[in-house]
């Protein structure tokens, strides 16, 4: 059994700091720089018998401070990639990932605070992107379970603030994409997205140009 056990804690430091771990087939790097301050990464990977090992990457860069990260992965290369940066400060990410080859992306930029990102995937060829730009006091979760379910959220645009969205996919081949976005930088606020799936089913949602309070429920069986 091979697994990489890591923790950085930058919390008392106002510098930048770098650090990579690596034991037998797991990888893990976590870099944060720039001015970055106290933010607290955790690392923990494994990868029972033979398996191959999964890998982490955390990127905290360019005055992004008070961020919490915790990545969690068993299996089989299994991917996290993390990255919050340019002036982004006191979010939280979770992610984990059970099974082999699932693959999740989160990334938080351009001055977006305060936003909690869960990812929760158990199975095997899942993909997750969760994408925040922008945008404060947003709380994106998704849980896919199965196989080959991909999701993927955008939440873009100044004002893009206060939005909900929960993904659950179970079984094979679902698909959701939900994006909440301002082409015109006002207020895009107050919505609630929640998208349950079983298997072969397909959700898209999306909500621009200034729509506020709006709630939209999606569920297939």
């Amino acid at each position: 059994m091979k697994n990489l056990a890591l923790l950085i804690s930058a919390a008392l430091v106002s510098t930048s700091a770098a650090a990579t771990g690596y034991y037998g087939d797991n990888k893990s790097t976590v870099k944060i720089k720039n001015n970055s301050d106290g933010n607290h990464v955790t690392i923990y990977q494994d990868s029972p018998g033979s398996y191959d090992g999964n890998t982490s990457d955390v990127l905290i860069d360019y005055g992004s401070d008070h961020n919490y990260v915790t990545v969690n992965q068993y299996g089989e290369k299994n991917k996290s990639d993390v990255d919050i940066n340019y002036n982004s400060d006191n979010n939280s990410v979770y992610v984990s990932q059970t099974g082999y080859y699932n693959d999740s992306k989160v990334g938080i930029n351009h001055y977006a605070d305060d936003n909690t990102v869960g990812v929760y995937q158990d199975g095997y060829f899942n993909y997750s992107d969760v994408y925040i730009n922008k945008g404060d006091w947003n709380n994106v979760h998704v849980d896919q379970y199965g196989n080959y379910n991909m999701s993927d959220v955008d939440i873009l645009g100044e004002n893009a603030d206060y939005n909900y969205v929960s993904v659950s996919q179970g079984g094979d081949y679902s698909k959701s994409k939900v994006l909440i976005s301002d082409g015109y930088y006002g207020p895009t606020s107050y919505n609630t997205v929640h998208v349950t799936q079983t298997n072969n089913d397909y959700s898209n949602v999306e909500i621009t140009h200034g729509s506020s309070y709006n709630t939209v429920y999606v569920t297939q069986y």
